[in-house]
């Protein structure tokens, strides 16, 4: 893996509710378009949902980012994120899901941005094992754009079923 600088990073958290907003958003009030960015692809998971993921990972990010100088250690159960099949309810709207990743994603991109570049070297305990900051940071960023490429594949197969 290559060594992202951190503010690339930032720039990439901020890059995602823009692309995240491009796949899953239509037009507003349209019931058709509701029901295909929920339909469950063959990883049974909508595109929606990976929105959703991607905001529990980049707040997650932010979190113990934002802990580094409070903590010696900062834990991270990501493995508990990454198994999650969290889905937005019927009653939650496209934009309130991709306003909830622009919150997030600007959170955990303002938290990298404080940070000193001697804090990206310190051990954050991920799922049992020591990793350093910066690697987690390429790992979630990684994650999400993977994730990203997963609700376009969830909306092709949404609608090839329509």
């Amino acid at each position: 893996m290559s060594m992202m600088s951190m503010s690339d990073a930032a720039v990439a958290l901020r890059s995602l509710p823009r692309r995240f907003r491009a796949v899953v958003s239509g037009p507003v009030g349209d019931d058709a378009w509701d029901r295909l960015v929920r339909t469950l692809d063959a990883s049974q998971r909508s595109a929606l949902g990976w929105t959703v993921h991607t905001t529990q990972l980049v707040t997650a990010l932010g979190t113990v980012i934002l802990e580094l100088p409070l903590t010696a250690r900062p834990v991270l159960d990501l493995a508990k994120i990454e198994r999650s099949r969290i889905e937005a309810p019927r009653a939650t709207t496209i934009e309130d899901v991709t306003a909830d990743l622009a919150t997030n994603a600007e959170r955990a991109a303002v938290a990298l941005s404080r940070r000193s570049h001697d804090d990206f070297d310190r051990e954050i305990v991920v799922d049992g094992q020591p990793m350093e900051a910066r690697l987690l940071v390429e790992r979630i960023i990684t994650n999400a754009v993977a994730n990203l490429h997963a609700a376009e594949q969830a909306m092709e197969s949404a609608r090839s079923t329509i």
